[in-house]
């Protein structure tokens, strides 16, 4: 939850105004882009995306805004008062008197009592008395949050003083203090379990002071976890359904998600552009919601997006104001958020809430033994695959996932592919693998598949019979000889709604994957090294210089705007993409994989190559819980920006934009998928 204190207002102001020429997060774009990124988002808003209900009447600001936990009222504070709604008629039932703006609101888990954080108060009101039962004044400074722990004995309350107090539930009896934060508390909430405790701290008037995110033991104070900090303020935290994840929000306009029992960061979701204040998950984890606004005009928004890949699913953009809270129906059929603009609005997200596209996995079950299939034997990687997954010593993380299959056909025409299939058709038989003549006979008898045709050029009608099938893939690098065909496939997978992903092996080099997970901060320039090789059937990066780049954008991430071929020369190509944010990544044609990111906490070594079995790792993973490693956004703008540096190289090194590459591309996917998706 985020809410600007009014004595503090003028100094905000001037704050953003002193800073407004820094780089805050992904946020600051140039402004030749402005009108292309309004077009993409009303792209991404669904046609007559709508509230169903708009609640009005506030005196102020809209700040905190909870469903009870059976779905029949929804609680809305504002400026001295907060209402209590009837959730399916949304008319008033009642309401409460609180000091200043009601900042956190929290319903016990029976429902019988609602916690109000208000100016150096604490209210827990008797819902159905309609009586105050509870009234601690302990803080000394706006309570920002308040939260019930899941068995209901006990209260948590975050402050402005910079503590966080427990109090004991019934009677409000004082428990354990946790001081010395050094800045406010904005956010708290517990673990599923009660036995974890997560804070998201920070001072929005230090612009320039990190956004802390913490897990504490809930009974001791104890410190578990400091994950990696926000850039600026920290607003709120969240935890997963099942205790396994933490999403935290900030000004720094992003959403970083965490594992909570390494307390490792798996990424980001930069794609507000706007200070995050607050977001939630759905039932299985699968789609987060995130409200944003403030700071500036426009961008008051809710995304709903996917965890996995950061996809974006939807935007809500109702609002005129900055969107402080939202709070998901028990049911998550409906969202509610409260605004600055002095309303809540209601939506409906069931369509992304209540479908769970990939089927739950019991971790605790003996995992399924998984038949892999092969198409395509003219590369190598299908030898030392086979190897990897098909020893009997094979460690956990790729046990149970056995080659049993392959179809040898690979390029009708590339000599170095053609060449090598009768060798290596012999070699995986060595290594106890039936040899098929037919993808269909293959698809028979296997549960997932490894496209591995050297030749990108063939991918998509190779690809689809395996999707028709509704078997898992994964495509080895290029995914495609073309943009068109890349995208092509994800539309078809899409279609058939079974999951895929491709990827160098170089992405996950443990070096790229420290920095991409904030080793040194935001990253502001890098620049990788890989050899780049050409096959004329391909454009020049896509046949080897893939690799190179697909290690530059595991350290980047998205958002790359424009390319500039600056040296065609065969074996010495130079490649400059501008990111959003002004950050520059470079790929540069050379002997051996290397590379430097400089971010803001210092610089490190990336784009190394540590074998195939990083790769391996991931893409077991994905065959047993369908979520693919890297999205479709990321993946497609790598061979943008591939496409990209050839158009720049047809235009004597002119700059080319992504968009404008990956509108022709999408022109020419639909004739494509007509061609052969028949």
């Amino acid at each position: 939850m985020l809410f600007t204190r009014l004595r503090q207002t003028v100094l905000v102001a001037l704050a953003v105004s002193l800073f407004v020429a820094l780089s805050v997060g992904e946020a600051q774009r140039k402004q030749r882009l402005d009108a292309a990124q309004k077009q993409q988002q009303k792209k991404k808003q669904p046609a007559g995306a709508k509230p169903i209900a708009l609640l009005t009447g506030f005196p102020d600001w809209v700040t905190s805004v909870t469903f009870s936990p059976d779905g029949k009222m929804l609680a809305a504070g504002s400026y001295e008062v907060v209402k209590l709604f009837d959730a399916k008629t949304r008319k008033p039932i009642t309401t409460f008197d609180v000091k200043g703006f009601a900042r956190g609101l929290s319903f016990s888990p029976d429902g019988k009592l609602l916690a109000i954080g208000s100016y150096q108060s604490v209210d827990v009101w008797d819902v159905a008395e309609n009586k105050q039962v509870l009234a601690p004044k302990a803080h000394r400074g706006y309570v920002t949050d308040v939260v019930f722990s899941p068995d209901g004995k006990t209260l948590a309350t975050a402050s402005e003083d910079e503590t966080i107090r427990l109090w004991n539930i019934p009677g409000g009896k004082p428990g354990l203090v946790l001081k010395g934060f050094d800045m406010p508390v904005n956010g708290i909430a517990f673990t599923p379990d009660g036995k974890l405790l997560a804070t998201a701290i920070g001072d929005e008037t230090r612009v320039t002071k990190p956004g802390d995110v913490k897990i504490w033991n809930a009974a001791s104070g104890e410190l578990v976890h400091e994950l990696v900090a926000h850039e600026k303020v920290a607003n709120s935290v969240t935890f997963s359904p099942d205790g396994k994840l933490l999403i935290s929000t900030s000004d720094d306009e992003k959403v970083n998600v965490y594992d909570v029992t390494s307390g490792k960061a798996l990424g980001f979701f930069a794609g507000h552009g706007r200070a995050t204040n607050n977001a939630l998950f759905s039932p299985d984890a699968s789609v987060v919601l995130s409200a944003a606004g403030g700071r500036a005009k426009g961008k008051n928004d809710v995304k709903l997006w996917t965890r996995i890949d950061g996809s974006e699913l939807a935007t809500l953009a109702g609002h005129k104001g900055a969107v402080n809270d939202i709070s998901l129906s028990p049911d998550s059929k409906i969202l509610a958020s409260a605004s600055k603009d002095k309303t809540v609005a209601l939506w409906d997200v069931s369509k992304f809430t209540t479908t769970v596209e990939v089927a739950a996995v019991d971790e605790k079950a003996e995992p399924k033994q998984l038949r892999v299939g092969i198409i395509g034997l003219d590369t190598g990687h299908v030898i030392a695959f086979t190897k990897i997954l098909n020893d009997p010593m094979a460690k956990d993380d790729v046990a149970g996932c056995r080659v049993v299959a392959a179809y040898p056909k690979g390029s009708p025409d590339i000599e170095s592919s053609t060449s090598r299939v009768p060798k290596y058709t012999e070699q995986i038989k060595e290594l106890g693998v039936e040899i098929v003549d037919s993808i269909p006979a293959l698809i028979e008898k296997v549960d997932v598949v490894l496209l591995e045709t050297n030749d990108g050029r063939p991918h998509l009608e190779q690809v689809l019979p395996v999707l028709k099938a509704g078997k898992r893939v994964f495509i080895d690098k290029p995914i495609a000889g073309t943009l068109a065909d890349a995208v092509a496939i994800f539309e078809v997978g899409r279609k058939y709604k079974v999951p895929l992903f491709s990827s160098s092996s170089l992405r996950f080099g443990t070096a790229s994957q420290e920095v991409r997970n904030g080793k040194i901060g935001k990253v502001k320039t890098c620049e990788t090294t890989s050899p780049a090789s050409r096959d004329k059937t391909h454009p020049d990066l896509f046949w080897y210089g893939i690799h190179g780049v697909e290690s530059l954008f595991t350290v980047m991430g998205t958002g790359c705007v424009s390319v500039k071929r600056t040296d065609s020369t065969p074996g010495k190509d130079v490649v400059v993409g501008q990111w959003k944010g002004d950050r520059t990544g470079t790929f540069r044609a050379g002997s051996g994989y290397s590379g430097k990111a400089t971010g803001e906490k210092g610089e490190s070594v990336v784009g190394k190559y540590d074998g195939y079995r990083p790769l391996l790792v991931e893409v077991v993973k994905f065959f047993r819980n369908g979520k693919p490693p890297v999205s479709e956004a990321e993946t497609l703008e790598i061979y943008a920006f591939m496409e990209a540096a050839d158009e720049s190289k047809r235009q004597d090194g002119a700059e080319v934009t992504l968009e404008s590459v990956m509108k022709k591309a999408r022109a020419a996917a639909k004739g494509q998928i007509a061609k052969f998706d028949k």
